[in-house]
């Protein structure tokens, strides 16, 4: 994520965990608690979960390992625009609703990136990362569950462990040779 904050910053752009949030009248109240970091957090996954999500493509023959990181890559652009143009969440139930956005988004690029024919001598990898994309849906589905009952310091508990595993998904993203979605 880092790496897209100083991109966004290079090109000349909003960053994209600023994209997400809205300003708030009350920030320095929320910045006390805590809260407005533990949202971030929780948006920073749901982003990156997009990020390395999906690829589309089909046949039979199986890609070269530079084809299926090319089409991932696509694929990851894609969603991505897709969640730029997606409300900005400034609270727990905000955070519910993007959420609820964001998962029919997932599915899709679930569904997409299975069909891609992963390179023979990538297959291990390629398996690893959809595991690890199933496992970022599913982060994603508990926290917006505790968003909805309004649970902060749930949210909050589940947002370290999303990261973790959104950072091994971006790492076997790279593995594969991936550069989009493997930025997180």
């Amino acid at each position: 994520m880092r790496q897209q904050q100083q991109d966004a910053q290079q090109d000349g752009e909003t960053p994209p965990l600023q994209r997400l949030l809205v300003a708030d009248p009350e920030a320095s109240v929320i910045h006390a608690n805590g809260y407005r970091t533990r949202v971030r957090r929780a948006l920073t996954l749901l982003l990156a979960v997009l990020l390395f999500a999906g690829c589309g493509g089909g046949g039979g023959k199986p890609l070269t390992r530079e084809q299926y990181a090319a089409k991932a890559d696509a694929i990851c652009a894609k969603y991505k625009h897709q969640t730029d143009a997606l409300a900005r969440p400034s609270n727990l139930a905000d955070l519910a609703k993007v959420a609820d956005q964001v998962l029919p988004i997932l599915d899709a690029a679930r569904g997409d990136l299975r069909k891609l024919k992963p390179p023979a001598g990538e297959r291990a990898t390629v398996d690893a990362w959809l595991k690890q994309f199933d496992v970022s849906i599913d982060d994603v589905t508990k926290i917006r569950d505790k968003a909805k009952d309004n649970d902060r310091a749930a949210v909050e508990a589940l947002a370290t462990p999303a990261l973790q595993h959104d950072q091994q998904a971006n790492e076997l993203a790279k593995q594969l040779g991936m550069t989009v979605c493997s930025k997180g």
